[in-house]
């Protein structure tokens, strides 16, 4: 048997079922993962990262590229710099001074 590698993942069965019919009309096969328990349980299908969608490992190159010219999968966007780095470091540059000056101010140092 085949490998199976997950190409999208969805909470909801109809957007699952729609890029399903897009892989179907390109001729590609695709199975879906925790189907049934989204059906028959949908409370539990949050802490199972939904429903996947998965396609052979030979076939996920053109099944990508199929959802993406379908608007169903967003191209992955390379970051320049990474922001949210920055931003911790400036969190934790802020929250020292802030407790150095408690410190201070109650005359600890």
């Amino acid at each position: 048997m085949a490998q199976l590698v997950t190409i999208y993942t969805s909470l909801s069965l109809t957007e699952i079922y729609i890029a399903q019919a897009r892989l179907e009309e390109a001729c590609i096969l695709s199975f879906t993962k925790d189907e049934r328990l989204h059906q028959t349980a949908p409370y539990l299908s949050y802490g199972s990262n939904g429903i996947q969608l998965q396609v052979t490992i030979d076939e996920v190159d053109q099944a990508v590229q199929v959802l993406q010219d379908a608007d169903i999968l967003i191209p992955a966007v390379e970051k320049k710099d990474n922001f949210s780095k920055k931003l911790k470091w400036i969190f934790v540059l802020v929250l020292l001074i802030e407790l150095l000056y408690l410190l201070y101010k109650n005359k600890v140092i």
